[in-house]
């Protein structure tokens, strides 16, 4: 059962990083089962067809990005603003760790745009009390007339997209540019910045 078990991860790992590497069309079940260690016979085994085990990775990616920011721990006595900007530097930072994911998200919606409706579909199965500290501390600063009125789901967009942005522009704007590294890890710390300083500007009253 255990070799079983790792056999299985060994494959979706596989799969993971040969589709974040090229995609989903030009990533074969060869492939993956080579990078596995193992044959074609056992990747349709666990995972029936290549669309399937897609599919699965896929989705759970596209959910970690906004359960990523959701699930940063932070000091319960800070402030909202506070926790926000710890927030929002935290979920830039794992997608820096992660900078392939933005881009394979990109591509395979514009690929298949019916995929849009599977990351909607994951993203209603998030547990609701994921969302239910942050919207009830947010609706308190509202109370207060500390920030202007804005839905949590506003607010989340709107993180999301300033951090995403970045990283789906990288393999475009460095190479043309003729960035450096060092330089590109430099103009992204200040991207990082600029954004909890935006978002937090916007919600001022």
């Amino acid at each position: 059962m255990a070799d079983e078990k790792n056999t299985e991860t060994q494959i979706l790992e596989a799969a993971e990083q040969l589709f974040l590497e090229q995609g989903f069309t030009k990533t074969t079940t060869d492939q993956i089962a080579k990078r596995a260690g193992c044959n074609q016979a056992l990747v349709h085994y666990y995972y029936r067809t290549k669309d399937r085990l897609f599919n699965q990775i896929f989705e759970e990616r596209a959910k970690v990005i906004l359960k990523n920011f959701l699930d940063v721990r932070v000091n319960a006595d800070a402030t909202f603003e506070e926790k926000l900007a710890m927030k929002i530097e935290a979920h830039f930072d794992f997608l820096k760790d992660n900078n392939k994911l933005p881009v394979f998200l990109y591509n395979e919606i514009s690929g298949n745009p019916e995929r849009i409706k599977s990351i909607a579909d994951k993203i209603k199965n998030i547990p609701k009390n994921m969302t239910e500290q942050m919207e009830r501390e947010l609706q308190e600063e509202i109370e207060k007339g500390n920030i202007r009125p804005i839905s949590i789901m506003d607010l989340l967009f709107t993180v999301i997209c300033l951090n995403i942005t970045p990283f789906l522009l990288q393999p475009i704007m460095q190479p043309a540019l003729q960035v450096e590294d060092k330089e590109m890890g430099m103009f992204l710390e200040n991207r990082k910045k600029e954004a909890v300083q935006t978002i937090l500007a916007r919600l001022k009253p």
